[in-house]
């Protein structure tokens, strides 16, 4: 090959190298402004339908020692009776949310302690929809907090499962890795879950780990007490750095569960899981 050959391949390799780095930064910073886009339209839609209270601040600290199962079955729970949950006084307009933002909108989760403060979504059809697409029906990333038509939406379920991207700038279900320290899974123990009828759901976290990918709803039995009882006493055998379990909570087959999941980064077959118990519900 003489040198006339060479520099015009070399020439064309390196055209094909541009337009190839072009064509990343445009998708790059097409990215980043739909992700930019997506957060400041969740900042509006909080600011928008979501009416925030003062906080109901714990008198004391640590784990109520009484169980309040009795309680949430009959109703009888109440804020003023349990303020170490810390709950937010939050009001959901969901009749708007749902008429200008998404039909599908049926609840709002929020994590204290977190940046997880978003709706709940569930579409009627597609199991996944909302982990390829946005609220507004947007394809790509971020997508949606939502569950699948296997979970009911009244979260009577032995175990609803609410799925969310582990993105990279913080939004969405990426701060649910900061339960593999320690320190943060003692401080931080509650998910609060409004629901559109009007309650109040609070969880307190007992465990937060890694595991595989397999689907919850569909290879665990949780349908059957016996079922039930034995994936939770399976949950503790989960062992690794990045496990975190309280305990001196003990959850048996009459409890209720709330499983957030999110991705690991590099590795697909893993999933990274924070669980809480139902320990109150406040009725409307």
């Amino acid at each position: 090959m003489n040198r006339k050959t060479r520099n015009r391949n070399y020439q064309i390799l390196a055209l094909v190298f541009g337009i190839a780095c072009f064509c990343c930064l445009v998708w790059l910073a097409a990215y980043l402004t739909g992700l930019n886009r997506a957060e400041t339209e969740m900042e509006e839609i909080r600011e928008s339908y979501v009416k925030q209270g003062g906080r109901l601040m714990p008198e004391n600290e640590g784990t109520p020692e009484a169980s309040v199962s009795d309680e949430i079955l009959s109703g009888e729970a109440s804020q003023e009776e349990h303020p170490e949950y810390g709950i937010t006084d939050k009001t959901v307009d969901f009749a708007a949310l749902q008429e200008e933002v998404n039909g599908d909108i049926y609840a709002w989760i929020f994590v204290p302690g977190t940046a997880i403060d978003y709706p709940v979504v569930q579409h009627p059809e597609e199991m996944d929809y909302y982990l390829e697409y946005s609220l507004d029906g947007t394809k790509g990333r971020p997508g949606g907090i939502y569950t699948q038509r296997m979970n009911s939406r009244d979260w009577t379920d032995p175990n609803t499962v609410i799925y969310g991207h582990n993105m990279r700038n913080g939004t969405m279900f990426a701060d649910l890795h900061k339960y593999e320290d320690a320190d943060f899974f003692a401080e931080n123990r509650y998910v609060h879950i409004y629901t559109e009828d009007g309650r109040i759901l609070v969880y307190e976290i007992f465990a937060a780990y890694v595991t595989d990918n397999s689907h919850l709803l569909l290879t665990k039995n949780i349908y059957t007490e016996a079922g039930f009882q034995s994936y939770l006493d399976d949950i503790p055998t989960h062992t690794g750095k990045n496990c975190n379990f309280l305990e001196e909570r003990e959850v048996t087959s009459r409890d209720r569960i709330l499983t957030l999941s999110t991705c690991v980064y590099g590795q697909n077959d893993k999933r990274y899981l924070v669980q809480g118990v139902l320990v109150l519900e406040e009725q409307p």
